[in-house]
């Protein structure tokens, strides 16, 4: 999912997300604690947290527990307004 500043301009790619409420979730994969990877992924996490989204980081512990990653997101969601 391609993020947005307020000026339209895609600053990041997400894993999976709802830009009408600024939330994304990320998915941290073992390359990510790689130091240049791990660079770039505080720059972006930095700056879509400027531009008011809520990034949610999930593991690959965090998939034996699908439940979790759902009422994380869920409730991440929520506290932005949405509901269902």
């Amino acid at each position: 999912m391609e993020v947005k500043s307020p000026s339209g301009r895609v600053v990041a790619h997400s894993d999976l997300g709802w830009p009408q409420w600024r939330v994304a979730i990320e998915y941290e994969g073992r390359q990510h604690a790689e130091r240049g990877q791990f660079g770039r992924d505080l720059d972006r996490y930095s700056l879509m947290a400027a531009d008011g989204w809520l990034t949610i980081r999930y593991g690959a512990d965090h998939l034996r527990r699908p439940e979790l990653i759902v009422d994380r997101a869920a409730r991440a969601l929520r506290s932005r307004g949405a509901v269902w």
